[in-house]
């Protein structure tokens, strides 16, 4: 039970390392690569595609070696719960709100995520984070007084 405790409670504190990591890095000194994600892209692939390669990387190191030394156990436990995290990422943001695998039919709960991350690419500050994101009251105004906000209304990147 206490592996499924400590999945779980990774799983739920992805949502703020995703925060921090899109806020101080990606629109800090990575942005090298993240501005590929919001300018418009002609191929399937971006440059901001490497860093769910670079989380997963590390993920799997750590994954293996809760694999191979049974005193470093959690780390495998951590890791599925990130892995699981990650997944859940890659479904809303690439596949769902980006269609990057094609249009989905509308699906009432992932709109408000679809909305939220519209905000974000609007304006280029929050919501930083994905499954949960606070948009600022002050944003959440703006936004709504923009005519054309259908701006990630199924349309592949």
């Amino acid at each position: 039970m206490g592996d499924v405790l400590v999945g779980v409670l990774a799983f739920v504190l992805m949502e703020a390392v995703t925060y921090a990591a899109h806020r101080w890095v990606m629109h800090g000194p990575g942005r090298v690569l993240h501005n590929s994600h919001h300018e418009a892209t002609q191929g399937r692939l971006e440059a901001n595609d490497l860093y769910p390669l670079m989380f997963a990387s590390v993920t799997i190191l750590a994954m293996a070696a809760g694999v191979s030394l049974p005193s470093l156990h959690l780390l495998l436990v951590v890791g599925i719960g990130v892995t699981c995290y990650g997944a859940a990422y890659v479904f809303v943001h690439d596949v769902y709100i980006h269609g990057r695998l094609g249009a989905l039919p509308e699906v009432g709960a992932l709109e408000r995520l679809r909305r939220a991350h519209g905000v974000h690419h609007l304006y280029s500050s929050e919501p930083f984070g994905m499954l949960v994101p606070i948009i600022p009251t002050r944003l959440r105004a703006r936004a709504a007084r923009v005519t054309n906000f259908a701006f990630l209304s199924h349309s592949p990147r």
